[in-house]
């Protein structure tokens, strides 16, 4: 990126971050004769997107901790990582870390930096720009599949859509990936089973040699196959 281009991306962010004080801007585009009105309306244009962004993105945080709160965490945020990316969605990004950052200081319930990053991650696996590939020759996991691990049971609380006060704790993997035909975000925490196929998948291994090694009849194994096959956690032939 050539520097005048990088200077002009680095003072808008500085203007996003606190559309108020126009005149670092300005200070930084000496003979810029721009309208401050138009200025001040531009900079509230762009906050007003980010607010909506984080409303869509983080649902289950904003009604967890109320208006009043998720306003002044927004708030926050836009001042500290404001906007950038050109893609409105992408500016919600940073906001798992952001919440991790300030969880203790503001007294925030500890689970919200995990539910932060699982929100995120739904919309993440939608959007995803793997291709599902229409026939495979082998059993091959979804490519868009992501995992995170988190001390608490945030696939049933979110599943709930957020009606308990809080998941409840214990170590959880949860596997999130995109239904190859409705194309939607599936989550599921994992389990033996689920984790049984997806090694399956990784390894290059036959029902018949996890069968030999396990001592499972043949026919529990395929059936575990068909079931992830179905949810579309992978994809067979």
């Amino acid at each position: 990126m050539k520097p005048e281009l990088r200077h002009f991306f680095d003072s808008m962010a500085h203007f996003f971050a606190e559309p108020s004080r126009q005149e670092q801007l300005h200070a930084a585009h000496p003979g810029w004769d721009a309208s401050p009105k138009r200025v001040a309306l531009y900079g509230e244009f762009v906050l007003a997107h980010v607010r909506e962004v984080m409303e869509k993105l983080y649902p289950l945080l904003q009604a967890r901790i109320g208006l009043e709160r998720w306003e002044q965490l927004v708030e926050g945020y836009t001042a500290t990582r404001p906007a950038r990316h050109f893609e409105m969605n992408q500016l919600g990004e940073a906001f798992p870390a952001f919440v991790a950052d300030v969880t203790v200081a503001q007294g925030l319930p500890e689970f919200l930096p995990a539910l932060a990053r699982f929100e995120w991650a739904d919309w993440a696996v939608y959007a995803s720009e793997e291709r599902l590939p229409e026939r495979v020759e082998r059993l091959t996991v979804n490519p868009t599949l992501t995992v995170l691990q988190h001390p608490f049971r945030l696939c049933a609380y979110v599943r709930g859509k957020g009606a308990a006060l809080a998941p409840a704790p214990g170590d959880e993997m949860a596997l999130l990936w995109r239904n190859p035909r409705q194309l939607n975000t599936w989550f599921t925490a994992a389990h033996e089973r689920s984790l049984l196929v997806l090694k399956m998948a990784v390894e290059g291994l036959s029902p018949g040699d996890v069968a030999a090694a396990t001592g499972m009849a043949e026919e529990d194994v395929r059936r575990a196959v068909e079931e992830c096959a179905v949810d579309g956690l992978v994809l067979i032939s």
